[in-house]
């Protein structure tokens, strides 16, 4: 493929393509190996989970081949650097004050707001150093104050110079000096309150564990719900946190569609930490997707009241070995009327009949089954199975089977249980909207 207009041979090439072409064909050579949807999907893997080595070798790939495209010559350039900054991992202050000067500088150059203007997704992640600024100190946490470094760059001057922000992903602090610094860097100015910095941001990924609690409690809470305040269009927001009053001094706007609930299960045994607290805020009425990863502490029932009214997809993510029990269930679906759609993993977690009251608005169940990664006890099928077949959804009229493999339907148990559900007027298709075979 020949560089178009730097030759006679480039211009010949080119001009066999329509200029709107050659975007569309760099898009395809450097798009990216992970997907970071905007809006809520079914089943979606923590970030953690998804990025194995096969898919952090396609990044640096990704990367590799981006440097290439705007090196060859200024049109590719121009072409091909929306893509190279479009996903961005941050992983050091340097790295951060590079970025930003760089940003700067293409500005003032008199480019429209620089190449900040392209980034859509930003990760501030510090790398990993195996502790090797701690090997030779007595005292680590005295040295590795937050005070310790005087700040260079702030949030602020990141969100004002990224415009079009769209998905933002702050993973947990580490016990780990540069990764300490890095962040204590970043939160210890306040967000300024002049204007929304973050217009176009609708994705917040939010990580703390016990060692933000330790090092950045107070001022981590400020930069989160500074950070809300600025989003105007915030659709989802998934927070990981033990503090208590997490969601308690956060205004979420009416923008918010999507709230996935996680706890770090990182906690000092000489720290007892209690559940999540939450008040309601009026605005949120747009709120339609709730995402759980572990149960519901009892200071949550009244943040899911107030808002369970709107709620119509509830999720339980992968959780083998986790049951919900009958009570449990209860008192999460008591206080969702309306909630239409229920996902989760065959099995993981086990989910109970509802003892004291039915579900009738309950119209469909999504039911991931993977077996050649996972999958429960023949017993444990069978009895999943009766519950969505027996009188706690009596609205039930249907079931949406993930089965990339479509392995389940050839096991022996399998009809049987498939013709019961189908007897029961609860038939049972693919989530891709094909028939699921009954083998006899």
């Amino acid at each position: 493929m020949g560089c178009p207009n730097t030759s006679t041979a480039g211009s010949t090439n080119s001009a066999c393509l329509l200029p709107e072409i050659w975007p569309l064909i760099f898009s395809f050579a450097t798009c990216s190996a992970t997907c970071h949807p905007i809006d809520y999907e079914p089943f979606e893997q923590p970030r953690e989970l998804e990025e194995t080595s096969s898919v952090l070798e396609l990044e640096a790939l990704r990367l590799k081949t981006c440097l290439a495209l705007v090196r060859v010559c200024r049109l590719w350039r121009t072409l091909s650097e929306e893509f190279l900054y479009q996903n961005v991992r941050v992983v050091s202050c340097r790295a951060l004050e590079n970025l930003v000067r760089g940003m700067q500088r293409s500005a003032a150059e008199g480019q429209s707001e620089g190449f900040g203007r392209f980034v859509k997704r930003i990760e501030l992640q510090a790398k990993s150093n195996h502790f090797k600024n701690l090997t030779n100190t007595a005292e680590p946490f005295r040295l590795l104050s937050p005070f310790h470094k005087p700040p260079v760059v702030g949030l602020s001057d990141l969100f004002r110079h990224c415009p079009r922000l769209e998905i933002l992903v702050k993973p947990s602090l580490r016990l780990d000096a540069e990764d300490i610094h890095f962040w204590g860097a970043l939160v210890c100015t306040p967000i300024e309150n002049s204007r929304p910095l973050c217009p176009h941001l609708k994705r917040l990924e939010w990580s703390e564990s016990d060692l933000d609690m330790r090092f950045y409690e107070t001022t981590n809470g400020k930069r989160l719900s500074e950070l809300v305040s600025h989003s105007p269009n915030l659709r989802y927001l998934f927070l990981t946190s033990d503090r208590p009053n997490v969601l308690s001094h956060l205004s979420l706007g009416q923008s918010l569609h999507t709230l996935r609930l996680n706890r770090s299960h990182y906690h000092s045994s000489s720290r007892r930490v209690k559940g999540i607290q939450a008040k309601v805020n009026p605005g949120v009425t747009n709120l339609t997707n709730l995402v759980l990863h572990t149960t519901i502490p009892s200071t949550l029932l009244p943040f899911i009241a107030a808002v369970g009214w709107q709620l119509r997809v509830l999720e339980f993510t992968f959780a083998p070995q986790v049951t919900y029990s009958s009570h449990q269930m209860n008192r999460i679906l008591s206080r969702c009327p309306n909630l239409e759609e229920l996902v989760y993993h065959l099995g993981a977690p086990e989910i109970s009949p509802l003892d004291t009251f039915q579900h009738t608005a309950l119209k469909r169940v999504r039911l991931r089954i993977n077996p050649e990664e996972w999958f429960p006890y023949k017993h444990v099928v069978l009895t999943q199975f009766e519950i969505l077949a027996g009188p706690s959804f009596p609205g039930l009229k249907q079931i949406l089977l993930h089965d990339i493999s479509k392995s389940f339907v050839r096991r022996d148990s399998a009809s049987p249980l498939l013709a019961r559900m189908v007897d029961r007027g609860r038939p049972v298709i693919y989530h891709d909207g094909s028939a699921v075979p009954l083998h006899k």
